[in-house]
């Protein structure tokens, strides 16, 4: 419950901090300025108050907001001392024995990916804590089908049902039209692969969305991977048949009501500033998914960033052209509130997913298969130069370290061609880098963020499994970038890992493998402090954001995550079992229900975890047959690149 007190100039003349009581004269009080003057002022109390910044100083126990921006700071005695005379003043000890530190900075996940995932029912094999409910995996085909038929049997009647996370490793491979047609019946039924690279359709559900035979056949290679009797759409089959799928999802309202989970999940792991590098969607869909954040309260900035390399396949690989087409998309889709487009940012790419084992490494996979590029270096490049010359911030999707190394030879190119003092190109994902080339990085003045959940689910398995040992140790480094003299900062690419910063900063600290028993590569553990930094004021400098954001300091806006104890205090291990108790959104607070939302890690979870990844594995380079099985959000938006890229050229005059 809030503990607000309302202070008139008289009743201030009395502030109780700490069981002593201050007296102060009224004719003591320092004069405040007709600005101060104008609107009100709330002081937050807290006996714990973590700053993140560089200038302030150590005994801050309370924070005046005036505005949404933080007005001043200091020691709770002298803040209400001092502002004991506004006329309309508020005090707010709500959180003063709790913990307050600046709001989390997310500086790469996908909420409009998380929109479409969260609005169907889950029936996976992990366990999930979320908002609106927890749900308990199931792992066997007769606990699939069990879960699926008392799904349907709850839903309403004629209401279609979308189901995602069946996935054939835990849940045998006899799913087909023919079996959601029994379960169904006359019920549209859609059941969506875990790694959403895959859909079955029920006749109910083809009727709906008005397919015949005829629209499941065609002359290009895609078609081989639609099977009409079985209502398997896969890989290029799904590019196909998504557009329609998604149309429905927003149509029907079940986008909106994702988005509404979405914003939910996101906020509960005290994340008040996100940004979202590449994202795609149709005008209908991103109307939506604005209108939706912005009907309640959205307690969180979200920038954007669109596709580079998207943008670049759409003018014909035409660099020029794939520019002009990235910047009609960011007026065409009109930023909102606080809904914005990042200025003059961009997201490009370069090698595979980490999840796919297809990132590209210098000495290769032990089992013989090969990376594959997302963008060619020579792609990379010529895509990347106009806006280079035009002082963008660049990210770059980075994963094995010949993508990076790559990656770092076109930015220093580039960088000897038309020399820029403070470009900020980001380095991001950087699931195996070689050590040699981070001071190359740095010296170009670039910065580095890691998803440190990669050595959290993949170390022990790549150590044994296509990377090898002295590679997988060190995936997701975080000593060597700081002591190269780099930024860095972290990143869950949401929904890939757990939009949980806690999460990542455990992940970081820690470096504990899945089995929980062994430290995977402890010479690049960070400490507390530097991964608090880096999911504050160094992920708000990456996006240009520090002078608003990632700190508690005088004029910055005033957006804070409410913890129940430090990260500084508790044990490294237990940083994750932290609870996120509210945000502050400018000001504003924001309780949250269900703290850390998302895929549980849970024992049967971990076991889950480990059965997929180990079944997770390519031979010979037969890359055809691989699933995205953990979400490999990357490669997914790539999926969906495509399936999306006719209906925005059809549908966005002014990208045409």
């Amino acid at each position: 419950m809030k503990t607000i007190t309302k202070l008139s100039a008289i009743a201030a003349l009395v502030a109780v901090v700490g069981g002593c009581a201050k007296f102060v004269e009224n004719n003591a009080q320092p004069a405040l300025s007709d600005d101060v003057l104008a609107s009100p002022v709330t002081i937050y109390l807290s006996n714990d108050i973590i700053t993140m910044s560089d200038v302030a100083p150590d005994n801050i126990s309370a924070v005046a907001v005036q505005d949404g921006r933080i007005l001043d700071m200091g020691e709770s005695g002298e803040m209400l001392s001092k502002y004991a005379n506004h006329p309309n003043l508020s005090v707010d000890r709500q959180f003063e024995d709790k913990v307050l530190a600046p709001g989390f900075v997310e500086p790469h996940l996908h909420i409009w990916m998380s929109g479409i995932l969260m609005s169907t029912e889950f029936v996976t094999p992990g366990d999930w804590k979320l908002p609106w409910g927890d749900v308990e995996g199931v792992q066997t085909e007769e606990a699939f089908y069990e879960r699926l038929k008392e799904v349907e049997a709850n839903t309403p009647e004629g209401e279609p049902l979308i189901v995602w996370g069946y996935h054939h490793y835990f849940h045998g491979n006899s799913l087909s039209k023919a079996v959601l047609n029994d379960i169904a019946g006359d019920r549209p039924l859609i059941v969506w692969h875990r790694s959403f690279h895959e859909l079955f359709f029920n006749d109910a559900a083809i009727d709906m969305l008005g397919w015949e035979e005829s629209d499941w056949q065609g002359e290009s290679a895609a078609y081989d991977q639609l099977d009409w009797e079985r209502g398997h759409a896969f890989e290029n089959g799904g590019k196909i048949i998504l557009g329609d799928t998604l149309k429905f999802l927003v149509e029907s309202g079940r986008f909106a009501t994702g988005m509404e989970r979405s914003r939910d999940y996101i906020q509960a792991g005290g994340i008040t500033t996100a940004v979202d590098p590449g994202v795609i969607a149709t005008p209908e869909m991103y109307d939506q998914m604005v209108s939706i954040l912005l009907d309640d309260t959205f307690p969180m900035d979200y920038w954007l960033m669109p596709a580079g390399n998207f943008t670049y396949s759409m003018g014909g690989y035409d660099a020029d052209k794939g520019k002009a087409i990235a910047e009609a998309q960011t007026r065409n889709y009109a930023g909102q509130d606080q809904i914005q487009w990042l200025p003059k940012s961009i997201k490009l790419f370069s090698d595979g997913a980490m999840y796919s084992q297809l990132m590209q490494l210098k000495d290769g996979y032990t089992d013989g298969h090969h990376g594959e590029w997302l963008q060619t270096p020579a792609e990379l490049e010529d895509s990347m130069r106009p806006y280079w010359n035009d002082d963008y911030t660049i990210v770059i999707h980075a994963n094995g370290d010949l993508g990076f190394e790559k990656a770092v030879e076109i930015v220093e190119k580039l960088n000897d061609e038309f020399p820029r003092e403070d470009h900020r190109t980001g380095f991001h994902h950087l699931g195996i880098t070689d050590v040699d080339d981070i001071p190359r990085a740095v010296e170009t003045g670039s910065n580095f963020s890691v998803n440190p959940y990669y050595t959290h689910v993949l170390a022990e398995l790549y150590s044994e499994q296509g990377v090898g040992k002295e590679r997988a140790e060190v995936m997701a480094r975080g000593r060597s970038f700081i002591d190269a003299g780099g930024l860095l900062s972290l990143h869950s690419d949401a929904p890939m890992a757990p939009a949980q910063p806690l999460t990542l900063i455990w992940a970081a600290v820690n470096r504990i493998g899945l089995s929980g028993e062994t430290v995977m590569g402890p010479q690049e553990r960070i400490t507390v402090d530097e991964a608090m930094r880096a999911m504050t004021i160094d992920a708000a400098y990456t996006a240009r954001l520090e002078g608003e954001v990632g700190s508690i300091d005088i004029g910055k806006y005033a957006n804070f995550v409410v913890l129940d104890e430090s990260p500084y205090k508790v044990e490294p291990t237990a940083i994750n079992d932290i609870t996120v108790e509210s945000t502050v959104y400018r000001g504003v607070p924001a309780p949250i229900n269900v703290s850390n939302a998302g895929m549980q890690l849970t024992e049967n979870t971990k076991t889950v975890m480990a059965k997929v990844n180990a079944n997770h594995h390519h031979h010979g380079g037969h890359h055809h047959h691989h699933h995205h099985e953990e979400g490999d959000i990357c490669g997914t938006a790539l999926f969906m690149q495509h399936a999306l890229g006719q209906a925005m050229s059809n549908q966005s005059p002014a990208i045409n």
